[in-house]
């Protein structure tokens, strides 16, 4: 949750009412896991989430700011692959 609320859950993007998937705390972990696109556990790299964290899919995220933290992409996609856990 840290990494989406520091690069995603901000003033007019995953937020509630803003764009999807909803990224803010409380409600991150279901708005990715409800939609198998967003999050595939048997194929972690054809997740939305990762694809669009390393520019695969336009536009890259976060939109417009260099992630925080650098290796972004890698923590998620290390997230997915130990089996996207609410933890």
């Amino acid at each position: 949750q840290p990494i989406f609320t520091t690069n995603c859950a901000l003033g007019g993007c995953h937020i509630s009412g803003g764009q999807n998937p909803d990224l803010t705390a409380g409600k991150a972990y279901a708005s990715l896991i409800n939609d198998p696109d967003f999050v595939n556990t048997k194929s972690p790299v054809s997740s939305t989430l990762y694809k669009r964290l390393t520019g695969a899919l336009s536009p890259q995220m976060p939109l417009g700011k260099t992630p925080n933290p650098s290796n972004i992409e890698g923590l998620v996609l290390a997230w997915i692959q130990q089996g996207a856990k609410k933890n």
